[in-house]
């Protein structure tokens, strides 16, 4: 993947990175897409019992991605929905990270 196009810390110590992957389809219409991917810390003292075999496959941390589209978006708007995927994945998504 490219530079990230922004990267958020969440008070937990979790990063998140998003990526554009955006592309122009018609005239000047496009499919804003974003692939936003959360680097999650496995930290066995914090785990419960039940989930230390699971930790011992991931030995450091976890990745979890999602991706977040828009289409149709006049070239006007592109960066303003951008803006607005990424804030909304964290407003509703980021709690439970």
């Amino acid at each position: 993947m490219n530079k990230p196009i922004a990267i958020r810390t969440l008070g937990n110590g979790v990063v998140v990175e998003f990526f554009d992957q955006s592309n122009r389809y018609y005239g000047d219409f496009y499919r804003v897409k974003i692939i936003a991917v959360a680097t999650i810390p496995l930290l066995k003292s914090t785990l419960p019992e039940d989930l230390y075999k699971f930790a011992a496959t991931y030995p450091d941390c976890v990745k979890y991605e999602r991706s977040l589209e828009r289409m149709g978006v006049v070239s006007s708007s592109v960066q303003k929905v951008v803006q607005t995927l990424v804030d909304g994945f964290i407003e509703s998504v980021g709690f439970y990270l």
